[in-house]
């Protein structure tokens, strides 16, 4: 089972962190923060998620 990753626009600093490691995962498309983690493995969507600098990226368990 893929991971479910949650985001928090308010917290968000768009540090855009997340996009730059893993631009398959993390894209913004028509205007909308777009997330789809079934396109890397478990390990590197939560290194991705661990590294944001806000927190605005969670794993959803």
């Amino acid at each position: 089972m893929a991971l479910q990753v949650t985001w928090d626009k308010d917290v968000c600093i768009h540090s855009a962190k997340c996009v730059k490691t893993l631009p398959q995962v993390f894209k913004v498309e028509n205007g909308k923060f777009v997330i789809d983690p079934a396109a890397a493995s478990a390990a590197q969507v939560s290194a991705a998620v661990a590294a944001c600098p806000s927190g605005a990226l969670k794993l959803k368990v």
